[in-house]
């Protein structure tokens, strides 16, 4: 199964290289945000599988948009999920990531389909 992905970062120059990397090893990214706002609109247009989501969106929380994304999915019966990303350690922000409605973190440094696929199946 191809999933349809979207992803939410402050950094122009990481989407693009993420981007180019997921879709080399046959992720479909059906789009790119900047910010909150961009990420809902697209998420309502595109309805991705899976966004991924960057932890420290410049002044607004990859965590509450997280909450967000997971309360309109649930209001509209949509199956998308959200994987927390950053480049930041996991051990830095443990106690937030068990709070997230988020399936998974996974480490910027080791975005890839494989563990992007690992996470949504529980063995990332």
């Amino acid at each position: 199964m191809v999933l349809r992905c979207l992803i939410v970062d402050d950094s122009t120059a990481f989407l693009a290289a993420a981007e180019r990397a997921l879709t080399s090893q046959g992720i479909n990214i059906v789009g790119v945000a900047h910010d909150s706002a961009q990420a809902i609109a697209d998420i309502d247009a595109l309805q991705p599988d899976v966004v991924l989501v960057d932890v420290y969106l410049g002044a607004e929380s990859g965590f509450a948009l997280a909450e967000r994304i997971e309360a309109i999915a649930r209001a509209h019966s949509w199956a998308v999920q959200v994987i927390l990303i950053s480049s930041h350690s996991r051990d830095e922000m443990v106690d937030l990531l068990h709070e997230s409605p988020a399936v998974a973190f996974v480490d910027k440094a080791e975005l890839s389909a494989q563990t992007i696929r690992g996470a949504l199946d529980g063995t990332g």
